[in-house]
């Protein structure tokens, strides 16, 4: 049995480790599996019908199963169909093919087209919007993604065994994820109250222990905040300052932001050096990863 685990973009590798290699990817931000473990990285997963080609939208309804008391849903990516219109016309040739209705409510089979360029790959009974986390009841403004929080841990090496510090943890979503990796001397804070109400709550939900107050740790892992129209460049220059200081004796550090010139003009100060750069696009969102070690 194959399934296909749908992931961030540019962030198939992360998930390919997650799966300790089992995973193949065959497009962009689709792998291919053949057991369906539990993933903390992937957006959508799905068994696996059929895999073809096609040219036109005929060839997609020649290959569609006999089904009933269903319902579809359409992915379109690189492909100048539209969602709406090709699913209109697969559930009217199904209605008309089988006599039968389809079910909005609760269908028994649900079943998937996930189109990437002229490549169709048909799917049945979808688990959707995987990066939703449940303790989630309290979402600041810089709110990261849950899948992409948990990718970060990956690439960061993030290790249970030693100290954790979120110094800017917004809502919690990072150390919440690192305590449900079984992590246990975690440490967060964040520079706004509101932020780290939030942050508290959401792991009371989440039932994990976090230690809420500025520690020094083995490894930092962390959204910085970054100099926009609405935020004031001295005050964002203070809080990088002060969070290149928390590296002086963190032996790991990665942060994501959105515009690094002020951090790496900062960092020429302190013993850093990047280590890796990785840019990539959530939504309408552009983020930047960095991976600093310390200068021999």
């Amino acid at each position: 049995m194959t399934y296909i685990l749908k992931t961030l973009n540019n962030l198939e590798n992360i998930t390919i480790k997650e799966t300790n290699n089992k995973a193949k990817k065959i497009f962009p931000q689709t792998l291919e599996i053949e057991k369906l473990p539990k993933l903390r990285t992937i957006t959508t997963s799905y068994k696996l019908i059929k895999k073809f080609k096609f040219k036109e939208i005929q060839d997609i309804l020649k290959e569609l199963p006999k089904i009933k008391d269903f319902n579809i849903i359409c992915k379109i990516k690189d492909n100048k169909l539209k969602s709406q219109e090709l699913r209109n016309q697969i559930i009217a040739f199904i209605c008309k093919k089988y006599k039968t209705k389809p079910n909005y409510k609760k269908p028994e089979q649900i079943l998937y087209l996930d189109i990437i360029k002229h490549n169709c790959l048909l799917g049945i009974n979808p688990k959707i919007e995987l990066c939703k986390r449940n303790y989630k009841i309290r979402t600041s403004n810089n709110s990261l993604n849950a899948c992409l929080a948990s990718s970060l841990l990956i690439l960061a090496k993030y290790n249970p065994k030693n100290s954790l510090l979120d110094p800017f943890c917004s809502d919690g979503i990072i150390v919440i994820e690192a305590a449900l990796k079984k992590g246990k001397d975690i440490y967060a804070t964040d520079p706004k109250s509101t932020n780290l109400f939030n942050a508290q709550l959401n792991s009371e939900v989440a039932k994990v222990k976090i230690n809420f107050q500025l520690k020094q740790a083995d490894q930092i892992i962390t959204q910085l905040p970054f100099v926009s129209k609405r935020s004031n460049p001295k005050i964002i220059e203070k809080q990088l300052k002060n969070f290149l200081e928390l590296t002086k004796k963190a032996k790991k550090i990665t942060v994501i932001t959105q515009k690094t010139n002020l951090l790496e003009k900062l960092t020429q100060d302190y013993n850093l050096k990047i280590n890796l750069k990785k840019e990539l696009l959530h939504g309408q969102t552009n983020y930047k990863i960095i991976t600093f070690h310390k200068k021999s």
